[in-house]
């Protein structure tokens, strides 16, 4: 499966929206699974793709199967061992959920309505990242045209800028900060050094951003899989050209840590977006300890439940904040080698990795913010929230 991961400097991720992928990120009719195991049930010949990793589960579906996936209505029963893990009832397609149903697993519990196996009853977020543009007539033109771009290869990194204007006239020193990002993104995995082939292409224009990486953003995207990197450095929508501070270390940082610790699994998306948001450190003059302090005393924090389960259907730059002083906690605490653990078993292996529940952790985390930040940030919540400037 193909990974994105986007972020908006407007908006991290209407990308990725998402949309908001999450990161991957987003992007996001479907869910994106880092990990999957295909199950069988021999006595209907049918078969369900569970969205972790796990080679002892079992099924059972109640229902019809059509080409030997779930269809219809029916409930359906995961079993770890002989052991509940997860359950189902309501409507399916193509062995996914949709339609009204009832959903609950050992940290969740959804009742409402699914559509391709996402849950998005009263969900405003998942509404955001569905408006797609009509890509029919996007861009067209009459005759053929000529574009023109420079290249230059360093070592492994391949880079392409537009011929013209300010990012072309800037390509050195965006040439740096990206060479400087992999450099220090590297040291703070504890990774000796990134050597991978990699195309990292700025573009001018979120026309051109989707006609190169699919996603109709002005931000940047992190794919994985080709080992490309695209960012957006200016804005050609607006009268004036708007220049446009481009997520680099943010995207580096995705593509340094799932090439050294691959991809994480799903419920630990939070982790992927919040490790590169901590990379980034900085929105609009602010660290994302300070975000985060002022989100504690506001009471705007997002349950974990949340993060792990649907992170990229979350408010956006909540949820990539929060995620990121969470990650700037804990390997200030506990090591960047507990991280890497956490990040390769997933969430539900927090208690085991550290020691203590992750609720017992968020308290220590909130108490020592309050000490380190006293005082609330004086931030402006309805200027924050349309994006980093």
């Amino acid at each position: 499966m193909v990974i994105i991961e986007d972020r908006t400097n407007t908006q991290h991720m209407k990308r990725h929206n998402q949309n908001a992928i999450a990161s991957i990120l987003f992007l996001l009719l479907t869910s994106i699974s880092f990990g999957q195991s295909e199950l069988s049930n021999a006595k209907n010949d049918c078969k369900y793709t569970l969205q972790w990793n796990c080679d002892e589960c079992t099924f059972e579906w109640s229902g019809d199967c059509l080409n030997n996936l779930p269809e219809g209505e029916g409930a359906l029963t995961v079993y770890h061992d002989t052991t509940e893990i997860m359950w189902y009832e309501g409507g399916m397609k193509n062995g996914v959920f949709n339609g009204e149903g009832s959903y609950r697993d050992g940290m969740s519990q959804m009742d409402g309505e699914f559509e391709n196996g996402r849950f998005i009853d009263n969900n405003p977020f998942y509404q955001q990242r569905i408006n797609m543009i009509d890509t029919t007539s996007f861009n067209k033109t009459d005759q053929w045209e000529t574009k023109s771009v420079v290249t230059k290869q360093i070592d492994n990194l391949y880079f392409t800028f537009p011929s013209t204007g300010y990012g072309y006239e800037n390509r050195d020193m965006l040439v740096k900060k990206c060479t400087d990002a992999f450099r220090k993104n590297c040291a703070l995995i504890n990774d000796t050094s990134y050597t991978e082939f990699t195309r990292i292409m700025f573009v001018d224009s979120k026309t051109e951003m989707l006609l190169h990486s699919d996603l109709f953003i002005k931000g940047g995207a992190a794919n994985i899989w080709t080992r490309s990197i695209h960012m957006v450095i200016s804005d050609e929508g607006t009268k004036e050209q708007q220049l446009l501070k481009p997520p680099i270390s943010h995207e580096i940082m995705h593509m340094v840590a799932m090439t050294a610790w691959g991809n994480p699994s799903q419920n630990v998306t939070w982790l992927n977006e919040g490790l590169a948001t901590f990379s980034e450190n900085s929105c609009s003059g602010y660290s994302v300890a300070e975000i985060y302090r002022y989100f504690l005393a506001k009471k705007m924090l997002i349950p974990i439940e949340s993060l792990t389960r649907d992170f990229y259907q979350t408010e956006e730059m909540i949820g990539y904040h929060q995620s990121a002083y969470i990650v700037e906690y804990l390997i200030s605490h506990y090591g960047i080698e507990k991280l890497e653990a956490l990040w390769k078993n997933g969430f539900t292996n927090f208690e085991n990795i550290y020691g203590l529940t992750f609720a017992q952790m968020e308290t220590e985390l909130n108490l020592d913010i309050m000490k380190t930040i006293p005082k609330t940030p004086k931030i402006d919540w309805e200027i924050l929230k349309e994006g980093c400037k």
